[in-house]
C-alpha cells in the first residue's frame, strides 16, 4: 500500500476566477474549491493499482520484496509566460534562480539508510535520469493543456529523495564495484512503481491545466484570435520580404512564369494588404498605450491638486484682503504721507503694494490651477467662444500686463458649440505659455502681441492663433517634431538639462486636428 499526497503550491488562488470553480469537470474531488483552498489531497493506492496488470503475471512476487520507502519529489517549472500567468493562474517567482538552483540540484536523489547511493541524480552523470523521465517524455510531448493528455515531466525540472532501508528492501543489492544497485528485476519494478507514482501528479496537474485552459480560451476567444492573427500577419510579411530580396538578386522572372503564378501573386497581395494593414493597427494600439501611460501619470497630478483643493481655496480667500488689513494697522501708528519721498525699499508702504501685487499673481495662479480640476470643466456644456476668450484673458491679465503683451481676442464670432472645456485650457494655455517664453527668449526690441481670431465656415469651426514672436528654433529641422509627446527645446542655461515637460504641445495634438503655420516677418 502507498499513501500518496500531492501538494499543489504552483497557483494563485486569489487570482482564480470563482466562475471557473463551477465548471463541470471541477465538482470532482480533488478539484472542487474547498480543495484547492485545503492545498493538497491523499490517496492511498496498492502497488497493483500503481501497475495493473504486473501481479497477474509476477510469479516471483517481486512486489513482496519492495520493502518500505519514502519518496518525495518535487516538479519546479524553470519559467512562464505572461499569458501562462493568466491561463493558469501561476504563483509568480525569480525564474534566473529558480534555473540556477536546478542546475546544481535537479535529479532523483537515492538514499539507503540515510546515506546517498551514487550516482543516481548526479547532475552531469549518466545516471542523472535513472527513472528514464526523459524517455517518457521524448514518446510523449504533449502540452500540459492536450486534450488527449499525456503531458510528462522533463528530468531537468524536478528535484527528489527517495530514503530505503537494508532492513526492509534486502532484494536491492549492491553492484560489485559499489557504484549503485544491482538492476535485477526488483529495482526494475520499483523504478516502474516510481514513475507511475509521478505519474499520478502529472495527471493531476494536467486535469487542472485543461481545465484552465478551456476556461481561459471560452472568456479571452477575441485576445486568442487577434494573437493568431498576428502571428500570420508577421509570418506573410516575413515571407514576403524573403521573396523579394530573392527576386532582386534573381532579376525579374520570365513572362511565362508571370503568367502562370499571377493568381498566387494576386492571393498573395491579397494577404500582404491585409497582413500591413494588421501591423498599421499594432502600431496605432502601440502608440494609444504610450499616450495613456503619460495620460494617468498627468491624471494623478490632477488627482493631487484636487485633494489640496479645499485648503488651496482657504488660502485664496486670505490672499483677497490679507495686505490690506496689515496696511490699516500700520496706519494706526504711521503716517503714509510721511514715507512719500523715501525710497521704495525703505517705505513700509510701498514694500505692502508689492506684497500685493504678489498676493495677486499667486491668487490668479490658483485661481486657474483650481478652475482646471473643477468637474464641470470635464463635462461637455455649451461653451461660448467669445466669452470663453474673455475669461482666459481675465484670467491671464497680470502676467500680460507684468510682460507687456497685447493679448488681443476682439476678432471673435459669436460662435457656440458643445465641447469639453478642460481641452480647450489645454490648448490654449499651453499656446499661451510657448508664446511667454518666446517672448522672453527673444533678443529683439519690439511690441508683443498674440492675437486670436475664431471663425465658422459651412463645415467647420476655425480658430486661429498668432503671437510675433521669434518662431520655432532654428535648431527644429522638422516642425511636426514639436507634437512628439516629452519634445522640449526649454533647457537650463547652466546645466543645458531640459526643463520643460514636452507634452503641451503632444496635449493638444491629441485633442484637435492642428496645423501650424509658420511665418517669419
Amino acid at each position: 500500500m502507498v499513501t500518496l499526497k500531492i501538494i499543489r503550491d504552483e497557483y494563485d488562488l486569489d487570482r482564480i476566477d470563482p466562475d471557473f470553480f463551477k465548471r463541470n469537470e471541477m465538482q470532482n474531488k480533488p478539484y472542487t474549491k474547498a480543495d484547492f483552498e485545503k492545498g493538497y489531497w491523499e490517496k492511498k493506492m496498492t502497488f497493483s493499482q500503481l501497475l495493473p496488470g504486473f501481479s497477474e503475471k509476477d510469479e516471483e512476487k517481486v512486489f513482496d520484496n519492495i520493502g518500505v520507502f519514502n519518496f518525495t519529489f518535487y516538479y519546479m517549472k524553470k519559467g512562464y509566460s505572461s499569458e501562462d500567468i493568466e491561463r493558469f493562474y501561476y504563483n509568480s517567482f525569480m525564474t534566473n534562480n529558480r534555473r540556477a538552483w536546478l542546475e546544481k540540484f535537479a535529479g532523483v536523489k537515492l538514499f539507503r539508510d540515510n546515506f546517498r547511493v551514487r550516482p543516481y541524480g548526479e547532475v552531469q552523470n549518466t545516471s542523472f535520469d535513472w527513472l528514464d523521465l526523459g524517455l517518457r517524455k521524448s514518446q510523449n510531448q504533449a502540452g500540459i493543456a492536450k486534450e488527449e493528455g499525456g503531458w510528462r515531466v522533463e528530468p531537468e525540472n524536478v528535484s527528489g529523495a527517495i530514503k530505503i532501508s537494508r532492513l526492509t528492501n534486502v532484494d536491492f543489492e549492491d553492484k560489485s564495484s559499489r557504484e549503485g544497485l544491482q538492476e535485477n528485476k526488483t529495482f526494475q519494478i520499483f523504478k516502474k512503481l516510481l514513475a507511475n507514482i509521478i505519474l499520478v501528479l502529472e495527471e493531476d496537474r494536467a486535469y487542472i491545466a485543461r481545465a484552465m485552459d478551456a476556461f481561459y480560451k471560452e472568456n479571452n476567444s477575441d485576445a486568442i484570435d487577434r494573437k493568431k492573427a498576428e502571428a500570420l500577419a508577421k509570418s506573410i510579411l516575413e515571407k514576403e520580404k524573403g521573396k523579394r530580396e530573392k527576386q532582386k538578386k534573381e532579376g525579374k522572372k520570365s513572362s511565362q512564369n508571370q503568367n502562370d503564378n499571377q493568381l498566387n501573386d494576386s492571393l498573395s497581395n491579397e494577404s500582404i494588404v491585409l497582413a500591413e494593414l494588421n501591423r498599421e493597427k499594432d502600431e496605432e494600439i502601440e502608440k494609444l498605450k504610450d499616450e495613456q501611460k503619460v495620460l494617468r501619470g498627468l491624471a494623478s497630478s490632477g488627482i493631487v491638486l484636487a485633494s489640496f483643493s479645499h485648503d488651496l481655496s482657504k488660502l485664496n480667500d486670505v490672499l483677497d484682503s490679507r495686505v490690506e488689513k496689515l496696511k490699516q494697522i500700520i496706519a494706526t501708528k504711521f503716517n503714509e504721507k510721511d514715507y512719500e519721498d523715501t525710497e521704495d525699499r525703505k517705505n513700509p508702504f510701498a514694500r505692502l503694494e508689492k506684497m500685493k501685487k504678489q498676493d495677486l499673481k499667486l491668487q490668479n495662479w490658483l485661481k486657474f490651477s483650481l478652475g482646471a480640476t473643477r468637474k464641470d470643466k470635464r463635462k461637455r456644456p455649451q461653451v461660448f467662444l467669445h466669452k470663453y476668450f474673455k475669461d482666459l484673458k481675465d484670467d491671464w491679465q497680470i502676467i500680460l500686463e507684468n510682460r507687456a503683451i497685447d493679448f488681443d481676442v476682439s476678432s471673435i464670432e459669436e460662435i457656440e458649440l458643445r465641447v469639453f472645456e478642460i481641452e480647450f485650457d489645454s490648448i490654449f494655455n499651453n499656446l499661451l505659455v510657448n508664446s511667454f517664453d518666446a517672448f522672453k527668449n527673444s533678443k529683439e526690441n519690439r511690441s508683443r502681441k498674440i492675437i486670436i481670431l475664431a471663425k465658422a465656415t459651412e463645415k467647420e469651426i476655425v480658430i486661429e492663433y498668432y503671437d510675433n514672436g521669434p518662431g520655432l528654433s532654428k535648431d527644429i529641422e522638422n516642425p511636426e517634431k514639436i507634437f512628439e509627446p516629452l519634445f522640449t527645446t526649454r533647457r537650463n542655461a547652466f546645466t543645458g538639462e531640459e526643463e520643460g515637460t514636452g507634452l503641451g504641445m503632444w496635449l493638444m495634438d491629441t485633442s484637435v486636428r492642428f496645423v501650424p503655420v509658420i511665418s517669419v516677418s
